[in-house]
C-alpha cells in the first residue's frame, strides 16, 4: 500500500499555547482517517495545517512526490472541504462558475474539457442543472455541501480533508452526504482525513482514528477497536460523553475534573 500522505512530529504553537503537539501519522491510497476531539483540541489547526493553510511550528507533512511541492502542486495533491460551505463559496459564483474557476486557475484543461469535467463532476455529486446554475444563497445546506465537494474534487486530489463537513447539516441530509462520500471513496481511491466531533460519523466513514486531547495525539487505532474499547481516558471520556439511556451528564463531568486534574498533576 502507497502512503500518499506522511504527518511527522507535526507542531504548531500561537504564543504560550501549544496547539498541536508532535502529532505523526501515514495515509495509504484509499483510506479514511478520522480525527476526533472536543473543541480546542487542535483538530482544526492540525486540518489547516495538512492543507498549507497554516504553518507548522515544526514538523513536516509530505506527499509521495520526489521533489518539494509548489502551492498550487500540493493543492493537486490535497483539497478541503470545511464545516460551512456558504462561507467558503464565492457568492457571485454559481455552482457551475465555482467549479470552472478552480479548474481555470489549475490551467490543465481546455475551455471545452473544463465543461466537461464540470458537468461530470456535478453528476457525481447529484445535482441537477437548476442547482447547478445556482448562487450559493439560493441552495439548501446539503446542495451547497454537494457543490463544495465537487470543487475539492475538481483538480483530481490523492487526499480530502474534511473539517466537520456534516456538522451543520440536517439528520437526513448528513446521511445522504455520508453515502456519497462513501461512494466517492470506493469509486475513486481517494483517501479521507475526517475530523469530527461526532462518533457516530467517524464510525461511519473511517477505518483508523486519531484521537487529540489539548493538542497530542493521545490515541490511535481501528475504528471499531478504539470505539469499543478505548485505552486513554480520554477516549473512555468522550464515549462516555455520548447521550443515552441513563446517561448522567453531572457524572461525566465529574470525570472530566478529575481527568484534568490527574493530567495537571502529570
Amino acid at each position: 500500500m502507497t502512503h500518499v500522505l506522511r504527518v511527522r512530529g507535526l507542531t504548531k504553537v500561537f504564543g504560550a499555547n501549544r496547539a498541536v503537539g508532535e502529532v505523526s501519522f501515514n495515509l495509504d491510497a484509499g483510506a479514511s482517517l478520522g480525527i476526533v476531539g472536543e473543541s480546542g483540541s487542535g483538530k482544526t489547526t492540525l486540518a489547516r495545517m495538512l492543507v498549507g493553510l497554516e504553518t507548522p511550528t515544526s514538523g513536516e507533512v509530505a506527499f509521495d512526490a520526489a521533489a518539494p511541492l509548489s502551492p498550487l502542486e500540493r493543492a493537486r495533491q490535497i483539497q478541503m472541504v470545511f464545516q460551512d460551505p456558504y462561507l467558503s463559496l464565492d457568492p457571485r459564483l454559481s455552482a457551475r462558475r465555482a467549479i470552472d474557476r478552480l479548474l481555470k486557475l489549475h490551467g490543465r484543461l481546455s475551455r471545452a474539457q473544463r465543461a466537461t469535467r464540470v458537468e461530470r463532476l456535478l453528476d457525481e455529486v447529484n445535482l441537477s442543472r437548476r442547482e447547478a446554475d445556482a448562487y450559493p444563497r439560493e441552495l439548501s445546506g446539503g446542495q451547497r455541501q454537494r457543490v463544495a465537494i465537487a470543487r475539492a474534487l475538481a483538480v483530481e486530489p490523492r487526499v480530502l480533508v474534511l473539517d466537520e463537513a456534516t456538522s451543520a447539516l440536517d439528520v437526513s441530509v448528513q446521511a445522504q452526504i455520508l453515502a456519497l462520500l462513501n461512494r466517492i471513496r470506493r469509486e475513486q481511491n481517494i483517501a479521507y482525513v475526517f475530523v469530527s466531533h461526532d462518533l457516530a460519523v467517524v464510525r461511519e466513514v473511517c477505518d483508523e482514528v486519531v484521537v487529540m486531547y489539548r493538542g497530542q495525539a493521545v490515541e490511535r487505532g481501528s475504528t471499531e477497536t478504539t470505539l469499543r474499547n478505548p485505552h486513554h481516558p480520554y477516549s473512555r471520556l468522550l464515549l462516555d460523553s455520548v447521550p443515552r439511556p441513563g446517561w448522567e451528564p453531572a457524572l461525566i463531568a465529574d470525570k472530566r475534573r478529575r481527568l484534568e486534574e490527574e493530567i495537571g498533576r502529570a
